[in-house]
């Protein structure tokens, strides 16, 4: 095929096929100046396409999106669990001397020759007991229970919560033991894995269809120590709201309940849903080991497990998983330095990264309080307890927990530009610029196929083609006068009954 062959095969396809707009107007019959006019406009529509379309597709890549608030109102809302710590770890009457033998220094309750670093703080018949022990015959043991001690010189639930009540109704059963960072703490509504699960719900907002608790705190029984994770300057509990399903972390979560006050707490309900990688860094599924649903406080403790598995061969009792727990010595020496080293950021970076889940639901508080009345809650606990209004004023905690509406906030995250758009602003810009559309690009690429596929089959039979002498015909002379002669056309190219007659 010669060049002015495939020049006319482009201009029949151009003309009759292509349906670009102005492209035709180039190839067509017409004078030099409508073509050059044509040619223009073409160019600059195809630019300004271009230019469209690569700021257009530049934004799609940018992975930017937008944020839905909804208020969506409901029958039922779950209730969260609650997780209650004191912020005192051990009890002082609950230390036995084989406790101090094996743990007070540590704690920094005793010194290396077994007397109390701070006698005052502790009372006359804790003192005097503690000086009528013959050291000698008190063995220590490396293998010491980490785990029996936490719990049983933790505060117990009969004593740390008085009076439970969910909907005026009595719940003090309700509570499932929880050992966190402060000890141990006890769960309301907690999820237990492969154990059927009764959720508590509430179905009408208010504080006579929340949860309260009645708390004494036992300031007495507060242990001075030098325990990173216990508040030691503070006297009082502290609560977490959670999802039953995920585990508390009340050290670093929790809010923070004064005796002698009654505290209101007022929530919401709020779930948020983020878009997964390339539009979040948020974790989709999360690959953890020790607990069912994935959450940043799961994956939060599962990080600080392997921290203490992989520099101390050993986990604390606090910590999930199957691997031997810390001794004494281990505990404070390198466990507990460990952890404080990863909160700094003194080890490498990879050793804890972890990411909010796409799918959150937060329990948004306020918190309201009023000062108790200690005559009423004397004559409360009349007949149970001997309490002085003193020890009321100090000990006793008052909370109510409660949903403030019976409805929810949904936020959720929209990719600015979906691929849909994308097409759409495309196909648009494309029909405004060039009069095309899909079924065009399809043509284009059908004539680039064509015009392949015919050179393929051109140089093929080229090859095949035996060699023939060349015979020159003569060539007529054409008269240009005549030619020309009756030439009646306008400046535009077109005749005067309105025919394109120019090639």
């Amino acid at each position: 095929m010669t060049i002015f062959d495939k020049k006319w095969v482009f201009v029949t396809w151009a003309r009759d096929v292509t349906d670009l707009h102005g492209i035709k107007h180039i190839v067509c019959r017409g004078s030099r100046l409508r073509k050059t006019i044509w040619l223009f406009f073409v160019c600059a529509s195809i630019g300004a396409f271009t230019f469209m379309a690569s700021r257009i597709i530049k934004q799609y890549f940018q992975f930017n999106h937008s944020t839905k608030v909804d208020i969506v109102a409901t029958n039922v809302l779950d209730f969260p669990s609650v997780t209650l710590c004191n912020f005192n770890k051990y009890r002082t009457s609950a230390l036995t001397m084989d406790d101090l033998r094996n743990v007070g220094l540590y704690l920094g309750v005793v010194d290396e020759n077994h007397n109390l670093i701070y006698p005052h703080l502790y009372n006359d018949e804790f003192v005097d007991k503690l000086a009528a022990v013959n050291w000698d015959d008190v063995v220590e043991d490396e293998d010491y229970n980490m785990t029996d001690f936490t719990i049983r010189t933790g505060h117990q639930l009969e004593d740390l919560i008085q009076s439970c009540k969910w909907k005026e109704e009595e719940c003090g059963e309700d509570f499932v033991l929880s050992l966190t960072h402060l000890g141990a703490c006890y769960t309301f509504n907690k999820y237990n894995e492969g154990e059927e699960f009764n959720s508590h719900n509430s179905t009408t907002a208010g504080a006579a269809n929340g949860l309260q608790l009645i708390i004494d705190i036992e300031e007495i029984e507060y242990t001075p120590t030098n325990d990173l994770d216990a508040g030691a300057m503070d006297a009082g509990v502290k609560i977490m709201l959670h999802r039953p399903t995920e585990p508390p972390y009340v050290k670093e979560l929790g809010f923070a309940i004064a005796p002698g006050l009654h505290t209101f707490v007022k929530m919401r309900n709020e779930k948020i849903t983020s878009e997964p990688d390339p539009y979040t860094e948020c974790e989709q599924f999360g690959d953890i080991q020790y607990f069912d649903h994935y959450s940043l406080q799961a994956c939060r403790i599962e990080c600080e497990t392997k921290i203490v598995e992989k520099y101390c061969s050993c986990k604390l009792p606090e910590q999930p998983g199957d691997f031997r727990v810390c001794n004494p010595a281990e505990t404070h020496e390198c466990a507990h330095e460990k952890l404080l080293e990863a909160i700094e950021g003194l080890l490498p970076d990879d050793e804890c990264v972890c990411r909010s889940p796409c799918e959150v639901v937060n329990y948004i508080s306020s918190l309201s309080s009023s000062r108790l009345r200690p005559g009423f809650i004397k004559r409360l606990f009349q007949d149970t307890h001997n309490m002085t209004e003193e020890y009321i004023q100090q000990n006793i905690a008052v909370v109510t927990i409660f949903y403030e509406a019976l409805n929810y906030e949904e936020i959720n995250q929209i990719p600015e530009m979906s691929i849909t758009t994308l097409l759409a602003i495309m196909g648009g810009n494309m029909g405004l610029f060039l009069g095309g559309s899909a079924l065009t690009i399809i043509q284009i690429l059908e004539y680039c196929y064509d015009e392949a596929v015919g050179c393929c089959t051109a140089h093929d039979d080229k090859k095949k083609r035996p060699k023939s002498p060349v015979v020159v015909a003569p060539v007529n002379t054409i008269d240009s006068t005549a030619a020309g002669a009756g030439d009646s056309r306008t400046a535009w190219g077109y005749d005067n009954n309105g025919v394109n007659g120019n090639f």
